[in-house]
């Protein structure tokens, strides 16, 4: 296997398969359209070193299973001195303590961060039980469970 496939394995923690469940409400049922699937866009710049590579943030796609039609393009939140998408719901000292890392889709956004991490969203407070949770426009918080199958 060459380096470059197993950087990318280990560098992609967004890939896999996942259940969401809306926010405190742990559903027993198991309908396919909870589940969603997430996959790394690979990109033809991918293995450029250029500086428009570098430019361009990294990106996924996330496709409801039940649905094929129900499908968004997520790109990684930015981080520079010009952009910093953490600033808006004050997560930035979260980010440099390396406690969170999120992707945006528009009207909605899903972030990573530790099993049982107390969140502060607006005036608003909750735990991150699976340490994966989103955030919809008109819907509210969600949480994912990666399916212990996927990488």
């Amino acid at each position: 296997m060459s380096t470059q496939i197993i950087a990318q394995e280990i560098t992609d923690e967004w890939s896999g398969m996942y259940r969401l469940e809306p926010y405190g409400k742990v559903s027993d049922s198991i309908a396919p359209k909870q589940f969603y699937n997430i996959q790394k866009i690979v990109l033809e710049h991918d293995n450029s070193t250029s500086l428009y590579h570098l430019s361009i943030p990294d990106q996924w796609i996330i496709k409801n299973m039940a649905n094929n039609d129900d499908q968004k393009v997520l790109r990684a939140f930015s981080f520079s001195e010009k952009k910093n998408d953490y600033e808006e719901f004050g997560w930035t000292t979260l980010y440099k303590k390396g406690a969170i890392k999120c992707v945006d889709g528009g009207n909605l956004f899903i972030c990573k961060t530790k099993p049982k991490t107390k969140i502060s969203f607006g005036n608003d407070q909750f735990i991150s039980n699976s340490g994966t949770f989103g955030i919809l426009l008109h819907y509210g918080i969600f949480e994912l469970y990666k399916s212990s199958s996927s990488k």
